[in-house]
């Protein structure tokens, strides 16, 4: 438990001590529950803006009363229990994106580096998410008034590409230019931070390594959430 707690806090702190660790011992478990906690304490405080943005949607589409009815129902016992599940939903994301890593490092020679290792760094980087969602969610809380949210590009707060093309009606785009801002650039750094560690490879591989693993990890919300 302690050394869990010390590589969540060596994070930020000294991120090259925390994956030697994980290289060593590569456990996943308190850090997969402080990415829970922060992630129904994140979904608690954005929930109106969420909502604002379903019933957005919906009023957008042709669907019959009978239809947008069924669809509000659902959506309301989602809002209740979707906050609690979605972290576990990730959970199999993170499971999906840690075999592709894997694959990829199968091909790349690297057999060396286990699906454990790769999945223990893929949690406790999303740590790092975590925190960036928090700063997100801050300043939405702040400077963004709930009716102002008419798709999920508005709920993207930290400065970024996005805001360069505010009249832009490509929300996938805007969706992905967002995820370019300072903020991306610490989650690629502590990557290849990881990729350096624990695959024994040279900085400059592991910095293009962490940028194609940064690529791939943003798709979920580009493709799925936008």
């Amino acid at each position: 438990m302690k050394e869990s707690l010390q590589n969540i806090g060596d994070l930020i702190a000294e991120p090259s001590a925390a994956f030697g660790r994980i290289k060593s011992a590569p456990k996943w478990g308190v850090a997969f529950v402080v990415f829970y906690l922060f992630s129904v304490l994140l979904g608690w405080a954005v929930a109106p803006y969420s909502a604002a943005l379903i019933a957005e949607q919906m009023s957008q589409s042709e669907l019959s009363p009978q239809e947008r009815q069924a669809a509000e129902t659902i959506t309301g016992v989602f809002k209740t229990v979707g906050l609690f599940l979605w972290p576990i939903f990730m959970m199999l994301w993170f499971l999906l994106y840690s075999a592709i890593l894997k694959l990829a490092a199968r091909f790349g020679n690297n057999d060396s580096l286990s699906f454990r290792h790769i999945y223990a760094a893929v949690v406790h980087t999303a740590l790092i998410g975590c925190v960036i969602a928090l700063v997100n969610t801050a300043l939405l809380l702040l400077f963004r008034d709930v009716a102002d949210v008419k798709n999920a590009a508005d709920m993207k707060m930290i400065p970024g590409l996005h805001m360069l093309f505010g009249s832009l009606e490509n929300v996938r785009l805007m969706t992905f230019l967002s995820h370019i801002n300072p903020l991306s650039v610490w989650v690629i750094a502590v990557t290849a931070i990881a990729v350096a560690v624990l695959a024994d490879v040279e900085k400059t591989r592991a910095r293009l390594a962490a940028v194609i693993i940064w690529l791939i990890g943003i798709m979920a919300d580009v493709l799925f959430l936008s």
